[in-house]
């Protein structure tokens, strides 16, 4: 990104609301919305006079070099003590400072002279860096937040002082500084290209700048108030600042500032994204892991839920087969052996009492169909209802969990946050996914159950069981036929032993038809298995894509403040 094409400070701001979302972020929020002010000041400045910040350590000199520079003693002096203990600032008549007044640093007017060597400009005089208080680098931070251009001066002793070089490394790539090496007087030629080697050296070991971009002067501020430039780079020091108060390159020093706080900004929320992915990686990980842990537990369940509805299986299986056939052994199918037995019974019964035969037949019925409603509800609820003891399913679902959230909570964050659901959550997921594969089996399986069978049984089985019956009603229709011709007629007693023949003939139908059978249920269940298989990872692609949306709002606004760049 170039300076003309800065975004504006209020959509990186309210991008970086919503990024503050990701927790690796939340520790420095207060310092990512101080770079956003700067920002936003860097981006509004343009034509204001620049804000020039002393910074330094005690007896550095940074009030002589301010006095100089003005050309006037606006600063009060010390000798032997820092005299500095709260920001002041020195603006020409005219020049706005209330932003700077904000931050509690006294505010003095100064008319700039003609004896000015760099007049104009707004002067921040700060407490010094190496004190013991540590308020004052407080004073002087709030001061340099609001500064274009820092003057770093220091003595001999103080070129590498780290209070000061960590203090600077806040601001370095988001100010324009200049170092100033006060007290030349009192150093060799030698001395001073040495220290400012060192300058460089530091500037680009710790703050990352180029060592050949790094602008280092050796001056003696007390001999420039007198007009007197004893190292002979005071000149060069004043040509450099006079540079930076041009209109034009004020202007970009600004931006330059504000695309330094625009980069600090991106660093650090890449960095929270980068960390935000891993966690979220792990958690997915760990959650897949712990779901492949927990799936044999749970198929084992489920194959024993599956084995207690074996029977309303077996029973469903036989009722859509009868759905299939034609003739008498169909309705034999579509009752259980406790209603076939008692249509038998009917039978032997009706050969000596009809009404009482009828009665039993009757009565038979009923119960198969209250049997039956009672035998799918049951089984439904064997199937998908929790047990009392439910503690398989329960350590399943623990298992499942347990791994992926010990990983959001090692990083500081709650599970649900993340998307990984508590073990109540997961249960009632195992739930809907038994529920899932027992209507499948129900319905689907067994019906694909008795497709496969009928396509054989349509050939072998149907004419096995109905052609002794058509030879049975044959019989008996050429025997009516014949009595009605020829006399006399046949006695009611035939008919009652044809009927009762008829029913045992379609019972021993019904019975090989459900023989034929007894690997259709089976099959059923193993749908229903396959199906709960199938749910499982549903629920594991599910319960993945919840973690890997985690965060998402936080993460989406991350990868836009990254595309400002």
């Amino acid at each position: 990104m170039d300076e003309t094409s800065l975004p504006e400070p209020e959509a990186l701001r309210s991008l970086l609301k919503t990024a503050l979302e990701l927790p690796p972020l939340q520790p420095h929020a207060a310092r990512l919305e101080r770079l956003v002010d700067d920002y936003a000041r860097g981006v509004a400045s343009r034509d204001a006079p620049l804000s020039v910040a002393l910074v330094g350590a005690t007896g550095a000199g940074k009030s002589t070099v301010l006095n100089a520079l003005a050309g006037q003693p606006l600063s009060r002096e010390g000798v032997d003590r820092p005299t500095s203990t709260a920001a002041t600032v020195f603006a020409p008549e005219g020049a706005a400072a209330d932003t700077l007044a904000q931050t509690g640093a006294r505010v003095a007017r100064y008319v700039p002279g003609p004896q000015a060597l760099w007049g104009g400009q707004v002067f921040i005089d700060t407490p010094d860096l190496n004190s013991v208080a540590t308020t004052h680098r407080d004073v002087a931070r709030a001061a340099l937040e609001r500064a274009d251009v820092a003057l770093v001066v220091m003595h001999r002793g103080s070129v590498a002082e780290a209070t000061q070089v960590e203090f600077l490394a806040e601001f370095a790539r988001r100010r324009a500084l200049v170092f100033i090496l006060n007290f030349a007087d009192e150093l060799s030629p030698e001395s001073r290209d040495t220290l400012k080697a060192q300058v460089r050296r530091v500037a680009a070991e710790q703050f990352g700048l180029p060592p050949q971009d790094v602008p280092v002067f050796a001056i003696s501020a007390l001999a420039a108030k007198e007009g007197r430039d004893v190292s002979g780079e005071f000149g060069p020091l004043l040509f450099h600042l006079r540079g930076l108060a041009t209109q034009a390159i004020a202007a970009r020093v600004r931006r330059g500032n504000a695309m330094g706080a625009l980069e600090e900004v991106s660093a650090r929320v890449k960095a929270a994204l980068d960390e935000t992915d891993a966690l979220l990686a792990r958690t997915r990980a760990a959650l897949d892991s712990g779901l492949a842990k927990a799936s044999d537990g749970l198929r084992e369940d489920f194959d024993a839920r599956l084995r207690l509805a074996h029977g309303h299986l077996a029973a469903e299986v036989r009722r859509q087969a009868g759905g299939r056939f034609w003739g008498p052994a169909a309705w034999g199918l579509r009752l259980s052996l406790w209603g076939a037995s008692g249509l038998g019974a009917a039978a032997l019964v009706s050969r000596r009492s009809l009404p009482a035969g009828l009665a039993v037949a009757a009565a038979s019925t009923v119960v198969d169909a209250v049997r039956g409603h009672t035998r799918a509800r049951a089984a439904e609820s064997a199937v998908i209802e929790p047990f009392d003891d439910d503690f398989g399913v329960e350590s399943a679902a623990r298992t499942a969990l347990a791994e992926a959230r010990s990983v959001a909570r090692a990083g500081g964050l709650e599970p649900s946050v993340l998307g990984v659901p508590d073990v109540d959550a997961m249960l009632e997921e195992v739930r809907a996914a038994r529920a899932s594969a027992w209507r499948y089996t129900a319905t689907t399986g067994v019906a694909e159950a008795v497709a496969g069978w009928w396509r054989t049984a349509r050939w072998l089985v149907l004419p096995l069981i109905n052609l002794p019956l058509l030879v049975l009603l044959g019989h008996v229709g050429y025997r009516v036929v014949r009595a009605y011709v020829e006399g006399p007629l046949l006695p009611l007693d035939y008919f009652v032993n044809a009927g009762a023949l008829f029913a045992l003939l379609a019972g021993a139908g019904a019975m090989l038809a459900s023989a034929s059978l007894a690997g259709a249920a089976r099959r059923a269940g193993a749908g229903g298995r396959t199906r709960f298989v199938e749910a499982l990872a549903t629920l594991g692609g599910r319960l993945g894509e919840a973690v890997d949306d985690g965060l998402r709002p936080g993460r989406e606004a991350a990868r836009r403040i990254l595309a400002l760049r």
